[in-house]
């Protein structure tokens, strides 16, 4: 029996380093969830993983859920022109490390917490023979932690004076009353029939 190990870089941080061993037939839940154990994330946030190509370019999404969305990916068309095509999605417990695998050296991006993203950047680093006494998937190596990111600041346009401006406009139109609406006293909110 042999077992996949790969390499797993942060995109932010130089100094950190996770080496994770699966085996062929587990899914990509399984390796999703060793991931987030070896870098110290609850997991309570989407994620998914890209097949990329040896540049980096991605080609196959695989979700932690079906959301029912197919993301289009660009190319282009012998003009030059961009053309979107629609990308495979796959779901990660229907899928198994080993459905993936086309390159020694394949390439896969997993994207966690799409509102606050972090980037991993994992590559196939080598086919070893399966150790019997080891639990898979499996942490062989940690380097670094991971640093905290900051959530991102939705209220950082009140720091634009423009922005500031707009809204002290909006509020003295609220209180010299020219956005009152008229009221309609027919409306009811009880249903018609």
């Amino acid at each position: 029996m042999q077992a996949y190990r790969f390499r797993i870089l942060f995109e932010e941080q130089d100094d950190f380093l996770r080496i994770n061993e699966i085996k062929p037939g587990q899914t990509f839940k399984d390796f999703h969830d060793a991931i987030l154990k070896s870098v110290e994330i609850e997991g309570n946030e989407l994620a998914s993983f890209f097949v990329c190509d040896p540049l980096w370019n991605k080609q196959r999404e695989i979700t932690l859920i079906d959301m029912g969305i197919k993301l289009p990916d660009t190319d282009e068309d012998e003009d030059g022109k961009p053309v979107n095509i629609p990308m495979p999605v796959m779901i990660m417990d229907d899928m198994k490390i080993r459905d993936v695998i086309e390159d020694p050296h394949q390439r896969i991006l997993f994207e966690y917490n799409f509102l606050n993203p972090r980037v991993f950047y994992i590559e196939l680093s080598k086919v070893v023979d399966a150790d019997a006494k080891k639990v898979y998937p499996v942490c062989v190596k940690k380097e670094g932690t991971l640093a905290p990111t900051a959530a991102p600041d939705f209220l950082s346009f009140l720091d634009d004076p423009d922005e500031n401006a707009m809204l002290s406009e909006l509020d003295e139109m609220i209180k010299d009353g020219e956005l009152e609406e008229e009221i309609d006293e027919n409306y009811t909110t009880e249903p018609e029939w």
